[in-house]
């Protein structure tokens, strides 16, 4: 009969204050995580639009510098240039040279055209102009300013290491 009475309940699990004292730390860790997680997004989203300016730039500047290709001058002219807008759901290209840059994208960044900008920071679309001199020497400005900004800070970052 006390042995009955002696046995030891088999308890195999977490008692209810248990549970809530790890909910609760974990709603702490939540708290002080969050905000930094969105800043890491955000950044990350920022550097995707730089990195696919930049990829564009350049296979303008390379394009330019190779004189075989249809960057040319016109007789009279000094410089000729162009535009190239990232936007919410494509990227498009104007002005004076938009065919000789369409034709420098689709050789180096074969899917320029369904790129679209990441950051809704900048506050609008993104747009470089390009502009290409008689020598191929390339000439680029950025904006909305908040890009064009970013843009020169990362520049400077970049050649200080």
């Amino acid at each position: 009969m006390f042995k009955l009475l002696n046995k030891k309940k088999n308890n195999k699990g977490f008692t209810l204050v248990e549970l809530v004292i790890v909910v609760a730390i974990l709603a702490i860790l939540v708290g002080i995580l969050a905000p930094q997680y969105t800043q890491y997004v955000e950044k990350s989203r920022k550097s995707a639009d730089a990195t696919n300016m930049d990829e564009m730039v350049k296979a303008i500047q390379v394009y330019a510098a190779d004189g075989s290709n249809n960057i040319t001058v016109a007789s009279g002219k000094t410089e000729i240039s162009g535009t190239i807008t990232i936007g919410e759901n494509d990227t498009k290209v104007d002005g004076d040279a938009k065919t000789a840059f369409q034709s420098a994208l689709t050789e180096f960044v074969p899917d320029y055209a369904k790129t679209k900008y990441k950051s809704k920071q900048w506050g609008g679309d993104i747009t470089a102009t390009v502009t290409v001199d008689a020598e191929g020497g390339v000439k680029v400005s950025y904006s909305p300013e908040k890009y064009a900004d970013y843009v020169e800070k990362n520049k400077t970052a970049t050649k200080g290491n």
